[in-house]
């Protein structure tokens, strides 16, 4: 009996030793993720310069004009800043801010400042402002669209290699368009704000290397004859991180706005694509 007992401790003993052989690799096996670099943070910002390749630049401006006593609408041409007033590619600086307020809360907030300047002569008439610039004219023109946002991200799955979240924003939407010659100058400006959805995810393929896009649409609605509007933002970037403070950043990026001003009439659309390169610091 003694000799049986002590057979069946040391076959259990094996069949315990048998089982426990594979329990290292299965509790840590090497492939596994390790903490992902520069995620452990309360605020991140990221600063850079975005290579811009307008596509699309429309802009119209109606104006009402008054001489004395009499009042008269000045009907605006559509124009193509690109194609007739010389518009190229340009580099502008951008900037994003994200607070973690807590594990998978988040507030946000990004601005990219939009400065065309451009020289021309003008092949056709063009009436912006209340004025009139004749073909043959030097012209010189600008325009700005200055567009900010602020929101809230919600980030519904979250893991060691990343995140995937919602975003509820605001945007205002400021738009300049402005035009001068030898004798005369005008500006046209419009402000709109505008609520927003989008989504945002990142992904670490590397500790040190991850993979983040987003996507913010803003939509003001409204009829033919009132202000109403939207604009879209898709954007998507690489960052490697040198340490947990500090990183590079490389993407590329589309914005997509269009709007109409109620009254006086003031229309706009302009596609902008473009890629950027950056730095980033966590802390």
């Amino acid at each position: 009996m003694l000799a049986l007992l002590v057979m069946g401790l040391t076959a259990a003993r094996a069949d315990a030793q048998t089982t426990q052989t594979p329990a290292p690799a299965t509790a840590a096996p090497e492939s596994s993720p390790t903490e992902a670099v520069g995620e452990k943070y309360h605020v991140e910002l990221s600063v850079g310069a975005w290579f811009t390749m307008p596509s699309t630049a429309l802009f119209s401006d109606t104006e009402v004009v008054t001489s004395g006593t009499t009042t008269t609408t000045v009907n605006g041409t559509i124009i193509d800043f690109k194609k007739q007033l010389g518009l190229n590619n340009q580099m502008f600086p951008d900037a994003h801010l994200a607070v973690r307020l807590a594990p998978k809360h988040k507030l946000r907030g990004e601005f990219i400042p939009i400065n065309y300047k451009q020289s021309a002569t003008l092949a056709a008439n063009i009436i912006t402002s209340g004025q009139t610039y004749l073909s043959g004219q030097a012209v010189q023109s600008a325009l700005r669209w200055n567009e900010w946002n602020v929101g809230y991200e919600f980030d519904a799955l979250t893991s060691a290699r990343g995140y995937l979240g919602a975003v509820a924003a605001v945007t205002r939407l400021n738009v300049v368009g402005a035009m001068a010659n030898s004798a005369q100058s005008g500006t046209a400006t419009v402000n709109i704000v505008m609520p927003g959805l989008g989504a945002t995810g990142r992904y670490y393929i590397r500790p040190q290397v991850s993979l983040t896009g987003g996507l913010l649409a803003f939509y003001l609605p409204g009829d033919a004859t009132s202000t109403h509007g939207h604009s879209t933002q898709i954007d998507g970037y690489a960052t490697v991180n040198a340490s947990k403070y500090v990183g590079v950043q490389a993407g590329y990026r589309t914005f997509f706005m269009s709007y109409v001003w109620g009254s006086p009439l003031n229309t706009s659309s302009m596609t902008i694509g473009g890629p950027y390169l950056g730095g980033t610091v966590h802390f």
